[in-house]
């Protein structure tokens, strides 16, 4: 079983301006079980962890990689530069730049809106996880600043929407990369090697 846990409010809030972006258009979230995906992209997408996902952000084409996995992949200050400038971090890409992100407020005000509505098709929001929603998004907002710091970028403010989509990023794939590896795997392991 899975431990994921749903979308922080930040994060939440992220997902949406990638919608918004047509992020999905060009990069999916979906790593299917062949060899030469899970080669580049890591462990191969399992049913299970798309169950906070509304909608499902598979996508169909990959003009840019897969992202179900980018989480923790990159630091937060590469995501920045990225989304301002994708030759910055990634030479010959053909990615537009988002410089937008960098300038446009985050309107978090709609963010305990958002979980009631995902409440209601299953994501277990708790009343009290609604309630801090703004708390939440300031504290995370916070720390993916702090990081952008530690990478040079100490210009930036926390309530700008390049900061909802760094959070955002950083948390594809990231529950599954920390799940432990169940007993019974090592065991089979360990037989098979005999």
């Amino acid at each position: 079983m899975y431990s994921l846990k749903p979308y922080t409010p930040l994060e939440v809030l992220g997902r949406d301006i990638y919608i918004r972006e047509g992020c999905v258009g060009c990069h999916s979230q979906m790593i299917r079980p062949f060899r030469s995906e899970t080669e580049r992209y890591g462990e191969y997408s399992k049913a299970g962890e798309f169950v906070y996902d509304h909608p499902f952000l598979w996508g169909s084409k990959r003009t840019g990689p897969d992202l179900h996995r980018i989480g923790g992949k990159y630091p937060d200050a590469w995501h920045y530069n990225h989304l301002e400038n994708p030759r910055s971090t990634s030479p010959g890409s053909i990615m537009p730049n988002y410089p937008w992100l960098l300038a446009q407020k985050l309107d978090a005000s709609v963010a305990a809106d958002r979980m009631r509505a995902l409440r209601k098709i299953g994501v277990p929001y708790a009343d009290d996880q609604i309630k801090q929603a703004q708390k939440s998004i300031e504290a995370q907002s916070k720390k993916v600043v702090a990081n952008l710091a530690v990478g040079s970028i100490t210009n930036a403010p926390s309530d700008r929407e390049i900061i909802a989509v760094i959070a955002f990023l950083q948390r594809l794939g990231a529950d599954i990369k920390a799940m432990p590896v169940p007993a019974t795997n090592v065991v089979n392991t360990a037989l098979l090697n005999n």
